[in-house]
């Protein structure tokens, strides 16, 4: 070819990549697997349910294509195991994808991570994933299933109106009536779990759509018992709220779910020793339980009956006697031994709340359910917050003997499951005032003196000597109780570890404020329930309000009014959280779940 033909060529491969450059954009290319029958099989038993089976198939056929194809078979793989119950596999899986190269699969990715992080339980990891939200490039379907992640997230952490917030979105971007109405029914659902006070001052201003959900629970919570005056204040709020997205038919399916998945019992024997050592804590959770129970409208309460259960040995003859006598629920025994006799029982005639847990070592019977004030829940709150903080390596400090062993197990436990090391532990005598010792030990000061006298044995002088503490640990777990507490914490600071930071369970704090007594606490990480820290002063059911009726609510058995009203609560809630291992009872003790072997946790 001639140099004049050469470039002639070149003119018009300049002007064919102009013309490209110039001419409509092509959209993102098709999946090449969309016309493979084996995907067509997967979409198949997608249909019929059979999640398991469609992710085994989306995983073989992933092997076959390269990137992005193959990326986006593993994720939809990961997604099916994760709806059939496989979080493991649908981990394993989710693992092998990266997105780092291919921007479109990104939030895919991020929110699969963040399904599983709450399949796992793991909420703060959840709601740290959900932080940011979609970008415009986002389909409508991300954006929903965001939204719907993010609402779930911030219910089971306890920001119910936050929660609530992020699915009002939901709800303006769903057209479909059959997705819209059960999810308005959610909506107002999770409003009306908050207090009257909670919803009236919280009150958006100007409303708008969001105040106009919340004085729509409002009117439910107080008109719902009176049959005859909600329907003209249904009307009084439609003429407030004109526009308001809220379904006609809203209210009556949502008093239909209520009555599907709250079935109160009409007769309850209460098990609570009235003598013994017990019978101090009892007597805080029967006037908590009392209190509660006079809150609600006569026509819905339960016949309450109460049997003396102050020796533990009576508890499997008290039941028996409890049913015998018409009772179709049962709250108690308080004790431990009487826990253990009902989950020998094998079968219960009736629901079963005990107010206390025994370890899962065998099968319950399926109508056990078990609440107590756990310390493990608090100690595996204390190793997952300091996850969250950073922290990889722990210390522990615990008292001698079981109660202290049984509280670092659960620290333990949660704290490596999570990733962390747990690099020394000591334990203390709790009848002993100096804890030099264990605290030199724990950190390291010890071995540091040692290697100074064998360093002057071996110069033969005295040295200058300042011991050093170790620096590989990012914080300490403390068990103990107040006392112990206001004792250790200042010899930590003492040993050269004020800038260390100590996590606790509540047993650290007494539950009253004591700005004195409490400033060498200064610093100290706990969780508390809500009833003490929060106030709610036009509350009935406030640590206020009942102080006021029940002096003795500020003694030293304070939580256990909290955890009484909780258990009258629960008699109406259990259905509820039976029903889904993702509903929640927003408690005064805190955020209440149930397990898969009916514990109770807070």
């Amino acid at each position: 070819m001639q140099p004049t033909g050469r470039r002639f060529l070149f003119t018009l491969v300049i002007l064919a990549l102009l013309a490209g450059c110039a001419g409509p954009t092509l959209g993102p290319r098709a999946p090449a697997y969309e016309g493979d029958p084996g995907y067509a099989e997967a979409q198949r038993l997608e249909a019929a349910g059979d999640f398991a089976a469609a992710g085994d198939l989306l995983e073989r056929l992933s092997a076959g294509y390269e990137p992005p194809d193959r990326e986006r078979l593993l994720l939809r793989a990961a997604r099916d195991f994760l709806q059939a119950g496989d979080v493991w596999r649908s981990e394993a899986l989710l693992a092998r994808v990266d997105a780092e190269e291919w921007p479109e699969l990104r939030l895919d990715r991020r929110l699969l991570e963040a399904e599983i992080a709450l399949a796992g339980k793991r909420v703060e990891e959840a709601l740290v994933l959900l932080e940011v939200p979609p970008g415009p490039d986002a389909s409508q379907a991300e954006v929903k299933r965001y939204l719907a992640l993010r609402g779930e997230a911030l219910h089971r952490a306890g920001k119910t109106l936050e929660g609530v917030f992020a699915l009002i979105e939901l709800d303006l971007l769903t057209v479909d009536i059959g997705e819209k109405l059960p999810l308005q029914v959610k909506i107002l659902d999770r409003l009306t779990t908050l207090g009257d006070t909670a919803l009236e001052l919280l009150q958006p201003d100007p409303p708008g759509i969001q105040g106009g959900w919340m004085e729509l629970a409002r009117v439910v919570r107080s008109y719902a018992g009176d049959p005859e005056a909600l329907p003209g204040m249904l009307i009084a709020w439609r003429d407030r709220f004109p526009s308001h997205p809220a379904l006609p038919e809203l209210v009556a399916a949502y008093r239909e779910e209520l009555r599907g998945r709250f079935r109160r019992p009409d007769r309850v024997a209460v098990l609570l020793p009235a003598s013994g050592p017990y019978a101090k804590p009892a007597a805080a959770l029967e006037a908590g339980f009392l209190a509660a129970y006079y809150q609600e409208a006569p026509a819905d309460r339960p016949v309450l009956s109460f049997y003396d259960n102050a020796d533990p040995a009576d508890t499997w003859p008290l039941f028996h006697r409890a049913v015998e006598e018409g009772a179709d629920m049962v709250v108690g025994p308080l004790d431990k031994e009487g826990v253990e006799q009902l989950v020998r029982a094998g079968e219960l005639e009736v629901p079963v709340l005990a107010l206390n847990q025994v370890p899962p070592e065998s099968a319950s019977p399926p109508n056990l359910f078990q609440f107590g004030l756990s310390p493990e829940d608090e100690a595996r709150q204390a190793a997952e917050r300091g996850w969250l903080d950073g922290h990889t390596r722990a210390l522990a400090l615990v008292p001698e003997g079981p109660w202290g062993e049984r509280i670092l197990e659960a620290f333990r436990d949660r704290w490596e499951r999570l990733g962390g090391t747990l690099a020394e532990v000591q334990r203390y005598a709790e009848a002993e005032n100096d804890f030099s010792a264990p605290i030199r030990a724990l950190l390291d000061i010890d071995e540091s003196e040692q290697r100074r006298r064998a360093l002057q044995g071996q110069l033969g002088r005295k040295l200058e000597f300042e011991p050093r503490r170790r620096r590989d640990a990012g914080f300490v777990f403390l068990v103990a109780k107040s006392q112990k507490g206001r004792q250790i914490r200042p010899q930590l600071q003492f040993h050269h570890a004020a800038d260390l930071p100590v996590y606790a369970t509540s047993h650290v704090f007494t539950g009253a404020s004591d700005p004195k007594g409490d400033r060498d606490l200064e610093g100290v990480r706990f969780p508390d329930i809500p009833w003490l820290l929060v106030l709610e002063p036009d509350d009935p059911l406030s640590r206020e309000q009942l102080a006021g009726i029940i002096p003795e609510s500020r003694g030293s058995f304070r939580r256990l009014y909290a955890m009484g009203i909780d258990s009258y609560g629960l008699i109406a809630h259990l259905p509820r959280l039976i029903s889904s291992p993702d509903e929640v009872m927003n408690g005064r003790t805190g955020i209440l779940t149930l397990d898969e072997v009916n514990q109770l946790h807070r």
